[in-house]
């Protein structure tokens, strides 16, 4: 049996009527009835976990967006049970797992293909996709704004101090897991064991202004002289005070440990994934 967590916080009254009326279609048609819970400012996704867990679900389903399945990742806390998703607005975890609509999702949910998929954990916090600073991933009005970006020393130690460096940077990006695939196939693979950290030095106004998309899509592998380093673990000491952000949402600041747990995570996936 399926225990389906849905949060409709980020849709209206109107959608989420019509989200729950493809919810229950679906997942009859495809023979995956479950409970159904429904998130509250009083039912909140880790008492909705715990309920689920008592009653001895062995897949538990998020319905909503992005921030609803690390929000179930995080409330499972690496105990034994399956997750599934079902995105019902603009996903970059969805379309990385290879799902689609309300149909689609339900369909591979009931399909059941699992990947045991590594996780990142900053300060306990755990996420599949990245984690961003500076520069990284994040909304501006003008390429004035690029152009006026600090720079800033980073001192960090990577793997139990096995190395250690300091650098100037504008930005940087820690990838687990990414939608747009680069060339070397070899990077940002969640299923590796291994955390790719970017970081972007500063660039001339005339580089800014050439390469301001990937700048702001945090494709630090395409601007020459930015760095590329492999670790399994990043402590960040200086500078202190600096937002570590998932999307545009702030999670913690520096000092901050970052590191990767592998196949930390058993999710159900489509044919259509990337990776």
């Amino acid at each position: 049996m399926y225990y389906y967590i849905v949060d409709p916080g980020k849709i209206s009254q109107r959608d989420f009527e019509r989200v729950q009326n493809q919810l229950y279609s679906s997942v009859s048609e495809y023979k995956i009835a479950g409970e159904i819970a429904r998130v509250t400012t009083l039912r909140t996704i880790p008492q909705l976990v715990e309920g689920a867990l008592t009653r001895g679900y062995k897949t538990i389903v998020a319905v909503g967006g992005d921030d609803t399945l690390h929000d179930l990742i995080n409330a499972v806390a690496g105990r034994e049970v399956g997750i599934g998703f079902i995105p019902i607005i603009a996903s970059e975890v969805g379309q990385i797992l290879g799902l689609g609509d309300i149909p689609h999702s339900a369909k591979t949910i009931a399909i059941r293909r699992i990947e045991e998929m590594d996780l990142i954990y900053i300060n306990h916090n755990a996420i599949i996709t990245s984690v961003a600073f500076g520069a990284g991933m994040q909304a501006y009005s003008s390429i004035f704004e690029l152009w006026r970006l600090p720079t800033f020393q980073i001192d960090f130690s990577a793997d139990n101090n096995e190395f250690r460096g300091t650098t100037q940077a504008i930005g940087g990006v820690v990838i687990n897991s990414r939608l747009k695939k680069p060339d070397n196939q070899k990077l940002f693979n969640p299923t590796d064991g291994i955390l790719d950290v970017l970081l972007l030095p500063k660039l001339s106004k005339f580089q800014t202004l050439k390469f301001r998309i990937d700048i702001l899509k945090g494709n630090f592998e395409k601007i020459p002289g930015s760095s590329i380093i492999h670790v399994r673990q990043l402590q960040i000491s200086a500078p202190e005070g600096l937002p570590l952000r998932v999307s545009n949402k702030i999670i913690t600041r520096t000092p901050a440990t970052i590191e990767v747990k592998p196949k930390a995570l058993k999710i159900i996936v489509g044919k259509e994934r990337k990776f």
